[in-house]
């Protein structure tokens, strides 16, 4: 359930992943760019991976890489 006003959208975050020059990022830069948690962040890309608008994979037991699959954009959280 979400709590509270969502001011940043699916479609934001999904954008900014294609249109950033640098093609990887960390959970706590999105979180810091948009404003939200570390948590936070992190349960909106897993909705957006749901609705299979980026994928994501684990490569070690800490790191958790995500990408849009039409831009190759990607992004690392740990």
């Amino acid at each position: 359930m979400v709590q509270g006003k969502r001011t940043i959208t699916d479609d934001e975050i999904v954008e900014r992943m294609r249109a950033v020059s640098d093609p990887a990022f960390t959970t706590s830069e999105l979180a810091s760019e948009f404003g939200l948690t570390t948590e936070g962040i992190r349960g909106r890309l897993k909705q957006l991976e749901s609705e299979d608008r980026i994928q994501s994979k684990k490569p070690s037991s800490r790191t958790v890489i995500w990408w849009v699959e039409d831009s190759q954009s990607v992004v690392c959280s740990t």
